[in-house]
């Protein structure tokens, strides 16, 4: 009986482990989060054959989509972005926004041939806390990963699944999205969202 106790108990103990994983996809079949879709002279944002499609036609000025997700902020997550990128080259940056309360206030992890660069934009201020070296060869037709993951108070920063950078940021709006900057398109296929618990 002691067997059949212990056994039992290991079982129920990885079910428990595996419910606590939630994990919730946006494929842009549908606007599933409502990514916010635009539509201006220079600029747009929408849903085309399955992607999301940001487009900028004018350097010196970023365009991007933001939306609420499903996620407890202060809770382990792990938010996946996978971009299609017409374009990889030192003119042109793309990448995340997270912590978004509004236009004049939110951190963006943007990235370009061979760096990545942190912003912060503070009652419409900007200023870059962070920068550095990644493997992000320049190139057309790229696929892009680019991965944000709390651990704690750990916030981790993936490019194609290699660490970028490990920050200490406290979250306080469950508000993100993608950014593109000077005259570039991106494509984004899919954002996966996974929900972990605390270790």
């Amino acid at each position: 009986m002691k067997y059949i106790f212990i056994l039992t108990f290991v079982f129920t103990s990885l079910f428990s482990n595996a419910q606590e994983k939630i994990t919730v996809k946006e494929t842009f079949e549908n606007n599933r989060f409502q990514w916010d879709e635009f539509y201006e002279k220079d600029y747009s944002g929408s849903i085309q054959d399955g992607f999301f499609v940001l487009q900028n036609k004018k350097d010196d000025i970023l365009v991007r989509s933001i939306a609420e997700l499903p996620i407890r902020i202060d809770q382990n997550f792990k938010i996946t972005f996978k971009f299609l990128i017409p374009k990889i080259s030192n003119d042109y940056a793309f990448g995340i926004i997270y912590n978004y309360e509004d236009e004049n206030n939110y951190s963006s992890f943007l990235v370009s041939e061979k760096k990545y660069k942190i912003y912060n934009r503070v009652n419409g201020i900007w200023s870059i806390s962070r920068q550095g070296s990644i493997i992000l060869k320049a190139g057309k037709n790229k696929e892009v990963i680019i991965k944000i993951e709390k651990k704690g108070n750990k916030l981790i920063f993936n490019v194609d699944n290699m660490e970028a950078i490990s920050i200490t940021k406290k979250l306080a709006f469950n508000a993100f999205g993608f950014q593109v900057e000077n005259a570039n398109t991106i494509k984004v296929d899919e954002v996966v969202i996974e929900q972990l618990s605390e270790e």
